[in-house]
């Protein structure tokens, strides 16, 4: 079966392969664990998993991760599927075109560098991304007790942020089946305002409807209510402010 590759400028293109990241078969050869909780689940499903890769060039290095993916496609795809155009092809396809959709839509995501993918039945791909600024996802933070303690001002304005990204998906007429607390990373800038990053961004479609978006809002507080009853209040008013609801 033929390798495809797909990468996001000449310039990436020279720096991937002048470390080794060339095809398919390499970006399934290369690569560290990651560490500690982010190992975990980045190896919790039997048919993906994500390594950690350090690219050189003269001046510089950067960090960048390599999510996987082997799998048999289902031969008979789900009506649903066809009229949303996922679920048939490996998801760092999906992955890919999820991140370029949002980078067009003005947010904020984990740079795609590269995609690598082969055949049908049953495939392979690798999506290659440069990885975020921040450290921890909004979930690690809500699991680890850092929002509970958190100044009010300070956790106001973080989640002023999170919902915005959420009212901007609505107002583009974007779902995104996986907006889970866990794919946004906060990062705290010097004006003390927070800016949000995205990660994992397969199932992102457009022309979403209403229940669409609703159902992808419910997801989303939903984590955040049942760990932190709490902070529910907060979310839905900036969320009723953000979309004028």
């Amino acid at each position: 079966m033929s390798h495809h590759c797909l990468f996001a400028s000449n310039e990436v293109e020279r720096l991937l392969t002048a470390n080794g990241l060339t095809d398919l078969d390499a970006a399934f050869r290369l690569g560290e664990p990651l560490s500690g909780m982010h190992e975990v689940r980045a190896s919790r499903h039997q048919v993906k998993r994500v390594v950690r890769c350090v690219l050189n060039d003269a001046t510089s290095q950067a960090d960048v991760y390599i999510k996987r993916q082997w799998r048999r496609t289902r031969w008979i795809p789900r009506p649903a599927d066809i009229r949303r155009g996922i679920g048939l092809k490996c998801s760092p396809i999906h992955e890919w075109q999820g991140l370029r959709i949002l980078q067009d839509a003005g947010l904020n995501v984990a740079e795609p560098l590269a995609l690598f993918w082969q055949g049908w039945g049953f495939s392979r791909g690798a999506v290659v991304t440069r990885a975020v600024p921040a450290r921890w996802s909004i979930a690690d933070m809500l699991l680890g007790g850092d929002l509970q303690q958190m100044a009010s001002e300070r956790l106001g304005s973080l989640i002023e942020a999170a919902v915005d990204v959420v009212a901007r998906l609505r107002r583009a007429r974007l779902s995104w089946r996986s907006m889970k607390a866990k794919h946004f990373y906060p990062e705290e800038m010097a004006n003390g305002q927070w800016r949000i990053w995205l990660i994992d961004c397969e199932g992102v479609y457009p022309g979403a409807t209403e229940r669409d978006c609703r159902r992808d809002w419910r997801r989303y507080l939903g984590y955040i209510s049942a760990r932190s009853p709490s902070l529910r209040d907060a979310f839905l008013s900036a969320y009723g402010l953000a979309t004028g609801t």
